[in-house]
Formats: C-alpha cells, sequence, structure tokens
C-alpha cells in the first residue's frame, strides 16, 4: 500500500503546528506588553510622595501604586509588599507583577488595611478540582480542539468537488474548534501564571520572616540626601 505524501504532509504538519503552538503558549498568550520609557520617572514620583507616607487617601494610594506597576491589578498594600521583598533579592518586582496580571482571574485577593499574605492571597478554587486536574483539562481541551480544527482544514485542502454549503460549514467548525483550542490554551497559561506567582510569594515571604535584618528602603529628598 502506497503512501500517499499529499494526504499525510498536511497532517504531520498540522501535528507539528498542535505541539508547537503548546510548547511556546506563552510567547502567544502574553500579549501585553508594559511602557518601561517612564517607569523610573514613576519609580521616583511613587516613593517621593506615597510610600509610607502616612494618611493618604485609599484610591489615591491605589492609582499611584498601579501606575507604578502599570497594572490595573494591584493596590498600594501588595505594591509595597513587593517593593520590600525586592529590595531584599527575594523577587524581580516587574516579574512578579507580569505573572499576577496574566494570573489574576484565578488569584482570590482579599483586599484590606494591611496584606497577610497567607490569607489573602491564594487561587480560586473550581468546584472540587484541585490545580493540577484543572490544568489537565484545559491542556486536553486545547490537544482535542486543536487536533479536531486542523483535521478539518486538512480535510479543506484536500476535498474536491464539495456543495458550496458544506465548505462554509466545514470552515465555520474548523474556525470554532481552533477558537476554543486557543481559549483552553490562554486559560491553561493563565492558571499556570497563577500559581507560578503564589508560589513565588510563599517562598519569598517565609525568606522574609528569616532574615534578621532586612534591607529597608532609603528615602530621598529632592537634594539626593537620606530623609
Amino acid at each position: 500500500m502506497e503512501i500517499d505524501w499529499k494526504i499525510v504532509a498536511p497532517i504531520v504538519g498540522a501535528f507539528v503546528a498542535i505541539l508547537t503552538l503548546f510548547f511556546k503558549r506563552h510567547e502567544v498568550t502574553s500579549l501585553k506588553h508594559k511602557k518601561i520609557s517612564d517607569r523610573l520617572a514613576s519609580s521616583i514620583q511613587y516613593f517621593e510622595k506615597y510610600y509610607e507616607k502616612g494618611q493618604t487617601n485609599q484610591l489615591v494610594l491605589d492609582r499611584a501604586a498601579q501606575d507604578l506597576a502599570k497594572s490595573p491589578n494591584v493596590d498600594h498594600n501588595l505594591v509595597n509588599q513587593l517593593i520590600e521583598f525586592h529590595q531584599n533579592y527575594l523577587v524581580d518586582f516587574d516579574q512578579m507583577i507580569l505573572l499576577f496580571d496574566e494570573g489574576s482571574r484565578y488569584i482570590s485577593y482579599q483586599k484590606g488595611q494591611t496584606l497577610n499574605i497567607s490569607k489573602d492571597l491564594s487561587i480560586k478554587p473550581f468546584i472540587f478540582l484541585k490545580l493540577n486536574w484543572r490544568r489537565y483539562i484545559f491542556i486536553t481541551g486545547y490537544f482535542i480542539f486543536a487536533f479536531l480544527g486542523l483535521l478539518l482544514f486538512v480535510v479543506l485542502v484536500n476535498i474536491k468537488e464539495v456543495q458550496i454549503i458544506v465548505l462554509l460549514v466545514l470552515i465555520i467548525w474548523s474556525v470554532v474548534f481552533i477558537a476554543f483550542a486557543l481559549l483552553f490554551l490562554m486559560l491553561e497559561d493563565s492558571l499556570k501564571q497563577a500559581e507560578n506567582f503564589i508560589k513565588q510569594l510563599d517562598i519569598a515571604n517565609k525568606k522574609y520572616t528569616t532574615i534578621e535584618k532586612p534591607k529597608t528602603i532609603i528615602l530621598l529628598d529632592r537634594n539626593g540626601k537620606p530623609s
């Protein structure tokens, strides 16, 4: 039995595309790009006006923290805690903000006057499913829908003499399957980033509590002298 490479080659290409997209999912799903040109100015302004300045309007503090982090999802308590960890080389501030943003849909954050990391930040539960099982479901869903979508696409490429209505139906279903595949891919990556954020935050918090004399932020006045 001879192999019809005109049919096999597109199928093999489809499998390669599915696997490549899965392993490169973070690059594909990370669509948020932050401006870095004004980060220094935002940082200086935040420390001069808002960092540990006592009685300041809650909304102003949160807006200032969001401007510093270039994120609408944070508040000043979380930003200040990440700054403190960054100061002691426990986390990278920008990386943690990115993880928090990308995983925010799965992160439960109980905002209040103070921040208790172990109690106020966690992964949102979903029925009885554990974190790993939820990720497995998303991964399985991605491969199933991606395979079906690309399989229909291969059929469309090789099909001959078909009614226009049948062709349109196949195209629509192929697009729907691929769209569902991309959705599952984005959800899995978001859940993974949420997990990474919580893990790194917990590790940093435990290490921070063991430091006898953590490095604190030295605030400077406008002349560059410690205030």
